[in-house]
């Protein structure tokens, strides 16, 4: 019989339990008990016999010898064995019932198997939330595909490269931590609306309501609820659609799109064992938004310089990071 691979007894057991696989009606089995036999391997497995229309007629466990037993039902030929990991249709045709215990199984038919209701639930679970999942990810990134144009993203990331590779020939570009001074964020952009009053940790866990809210404040022109959903796309490992809100940030720009773009080509480089985060561009990259004032920046590069044992430079740049956002001190 082609029975599936069994479960741990422990999990079978608690999960037979929620299903209501095992109960009362279970009894130890008789030496002259019409029974089908299982694989060796499937002792101790949770079962129902049923009629088609789910009617349960005995229920247990499978015994040491991975037998379960049977019994009939006046009047009915076919039959259901239900296991956690499957189903059986079993035809039984009455003269069946007479033979010896050990004759039983070569008089019925078993068909092959099928989905148990519990697997039936579980897929038609893992379903919603897959579609629940691809509504949420449409979402995050709808209003910046609106207001960027998917065909335009290639040419904003490219020139802003560029306009990046001309601020790294500049002073500013080339000073050194002793030199780098604490830039503040343009008032327009400073002014821009806390994630505070957003439900960020809802919105990471995907709730779409939370998701929703995100990207409605994120249409409305907030940067910091952008940069909140770049965080969730990230976590998501929807490189394609953090790209969108990128360039979304650097064409609005707003420095934090630099550190963005360096925390996602960090994030890309290293996805299959590359150098991630340690390459001179994506440092270059969070340096130029740390210089444009972006706190974020400031308080990852403050980082970097406490691991290369420049303690003072770093104290100086996590101030300057906490006095525009005090949250980047929690």
């Amino acid at each position: 019989m082609p029975w599936r691979h069994a479960k741990p007894a422990r999990i079978l057991r608690l999960l037979a339990c929620g299903l209501g696989l095992l109960g009362g009606t279970g009894a130890a089995m008789a030496a002259d008990e019409p029974y089908l036999q299982l694989e060796a391997r499937l002792a101790d497995e949770p079962y129902q016999w049923q009629l088609p229309d789910g009617t349960v007629i005995r229920k247990g466990l499978s015994d040491t010898a991975a037998r379960v037993t049977v019994a009939p039902r006046e009047g009915h030929e076919d039959y259901v064995l239900e296991m956690i990991w499957g189903r059986f249709p079993v035809k039984v045709p009455a003269h069946c019932w007479p033979l010896p215990a050990a004759r039983f199984e070569g008089c019925v038919t078993i068909r092959p198997r099928e989905d148990s209701a519990w697997q039936r639930e579980q897929a038609e679970t893992f379903e919603r939330q897959d579609a629940a999942r691809r509504q949420n990810r449409e979402t995050r990134v709808a209003w910046a595909s609106e207001r960027v144009g998917l065909k335009q993203v290639p040419r904003i990331l490219e020139n802003s490269l560029a306009a990046h590779r001309r601020w790294l020939a500049t002073d500013a570009g080339r000073a050194g931590p002793d030199a780098f001074s604490c830039g503040r964020l343009k008032p327009a952009v400073a002014t821009a609306p806390s994630q505070d009053a957003l439900p960020r940790q809802a919105m990471l866990d995907d709730e779409p309501g939370a998701v929703a809210a995100y990207a409605q404040a994120a249409r409305g022109g907030n940067w910091r609820a952008a940069a909140g959903l770049f965080d969730a796309m990230l976590a998501d490992e929807d490189f394609e659609s953090a790209q969108v809100v990128v360039a979304w940030l650097l064409k609005q720009e707003v420095p934090a799109g630099y550190n963005k773009l360096a925390t996602l080509l960090a994030a890309t480089s290293g996805y299959d064992g590359g150098s991630g985060g340690a390459s001179a561009l994506v440092e270059g990259l969070r340096r130029h938004a740390a210089w444009l004032g972006d706190p974020a920046a400031q308080m990852d590069l403050a980082n970097l310089l406490d691991d290369a044992g420049d303690e003072a430079n770093a104290a100086r740049l996590r101030d300057c990071a906490v006095a525009q956002n005090p949250t980047l001190a929690r």
